[in-house]
């Protein structure tokens, strides 16, 4: 019996002619070789009887996988090294530099973490607990923590983004006075399952609050910072009287300079005044129950399409934006991936630093525990565009697969140890992970594999 397996870096085959030993040959592609040399090596090792047809076989998979073969294959993997930081649960992760040493820690549940002076392993942590979070259905009442200087201090405060007990509040800094973090309420009235840091005003920095409310009765609202110091405080400004379901997300998508709110039903066209002017619904699209929703120009034609994933359900996709000659614009959904569900956060970045953005994403651990795939295995990835003979399509690389670490509710990509290259760090109900970007920084031990005596086939 034959059995011939592709991959990327070699061909496997396995033969077994009735009543004898399976015999099994790997012939490693990279650099390939010609089709007749790879054939040939196979006759000298096995001999012609059983070499001929096994060869024979051979060039003819190889001539059909070259053939299918596309002109781009995408990027080689990037080498990260996984950190266990805490094996406790929470949803969320952020970076900022709390104490304001110059390094950047992280932001997650109950707890801050210092980053301190590394080791021969990498980056070291001191754990602070600054606040209780209540405990609720499964949950740490946590869903996103956002870093933002909100009373001017210099120091990074915290807001934080809840179902629960205080849907949306912003925890104050101490800074060095080593007192209590304050608890500051922002809004109560309608749950919140995660929210941005937006640009809403267009001055090319991140400073308004987007909340994705749980009750779709409560209205659309953005939040900005008034005052300074004691008389700081969030004012709220209405986009809708109501909300528009699960998921949430903001962009420049009419490409008139302007920072428009996305939601699943539909956008939110952005006035030149964003806030006392009336902001136009485009219901253009139904796109489900999502996640974060970013516009991205994705086949290069000059027109913002969508990117985002299903929270509770199977699927990553993009949106591609038309118009016709008249200006009407429609919208066309493009599968990225299905093969796994609860993709809840979703971060775009330069991760390889060609200028490139790619997709960081990940399975949330029960997001809910009826979700449609909730039992399958945990994995956290990055996807890449590639164009191909056959059109653009998507590069899946596994970052993590079939641990306890999945996506959470953030995904944060950061070069959290100063090196030059993305890091990507995660929380979840499984702990909180760091993936250390090895491309620029320190080198990993990597495990050296030898050939035993007599292995070599022949």
């Amino acid at each position: 019996m034959l059995v011939l397996t592709p991959s990327p870096t070699a061909l496997r085959f396995s033969f077994s002619p009735k009543g004898a030993r399976e015999k099994e040959f790997l012939v490693k592609e990279t650099p390939m070789p010609s089709f007749v040399s790879r054939t040939f090596r196979i006759l000298h090792r096995v001999g012609p009887l059983v070499g001929l047809p096994v060869g024979l076989l051979t060039l003819a998979s190889c001539l059909f996988w070259s053939r299918g073969r596309v002109s781009a294959q995408g990027s080689e993997e990037i080498p990260f090294c996984k950190h266990t930081i805490d094996l406790g649960q929470s949803e969320a992760a952020e970076v900022a530099d709390v104490n304001q040493d110059g390094k950047l820690d992280i932001i997650s549940g109950d707890n801050w973490y210092e980053q301190t002076l590394p080791g021969k392993d990498g980056p070291r942590w001191i754990k602070h607990h600054f606040r209780d979070l209540p405990f609720t259905d499964g949950y740490l009442e946590d869903l996103g923590d956002l870093a933002i200087d909100v009373n001017g201090d210099g120091y990074p405060d915290v807001v934080t983004s809840s179902y629960w007990t205080t849907p949306l509040a912003w925890w104050e800094n101490p800074g060095k006075s080593n007192k209590p973090w304050v608890k500051h309420v922002i809004e109560t009235r309608s749950p919140v399952e995660f929210s941005f840091l937006v640009d809403i005003l267009n001055t090319g920095k991140p400073q308004q609050l987007l909340p994705q409310f749980g009750d779709t009765s409560f209205p659309l609202t953005w939040y900005e910072i008034e005052g300074k110091g004691k008389d700081v405080h969030w004012v709220g400004h209405e986009v809708s009287p109501r909300s528009y379901g699960h998921g949430i997300g903001a962009g420049d998508v009419k490409g008139d300079g302007r920072t428009d709110i996305i939601t699943p039903k539909g956008w939110f066209e952005a006035p030149p005044d964003s806030r006392h002017g009336e902001w136009v619904f485009h219901p253009e699209f139904d796109l489900g129950d999502t996640g974060f929703i970013y516009t991205m120009d994705v086949n290069g034609d000059g027109l913002p399409d969508l990117v985002t994933t299903l929270a509770h359900d199977y699927g990553i996709f993009w949106y591609e934006q038309k118009k016709d000659a008249q200006g009407n614009r429609t919208w066309v959904k493009h599968v990225i991936d299905n093969a796994w569900s609860q993709a809840h956060a979703l971060t775009v970045a330069d991760l390889k630093g060609d200028g490139k953005p790619v997709l960081v994403t990940g399975k949330r651990y029960y997001a809910h525990e009826h979700d449609k795939g909730a039992n399958e295995p945990l994995g956290l990835y990055w996807y890449e565009r590639v164009q191909t003979e056959s059109g653009l399509q998507w590069r899946r690389h596994i970052i993590d697969y079939s641990t306890r670490t999945g996506g959470g509710m953030q995904v944060c990509v950061v070069d959290i140890d100063n090196d030059g290259d993305l890091d990507i760090i995660v929380g979840g109900k499984t702990g909180l992970f760091l993936f250390e970007n090895l491309t620029k920084g320190r080198s990993a031990p990597q495990p050296e594999v030898i050939l035993a005596p007599g292995g070599e086939p022949r």
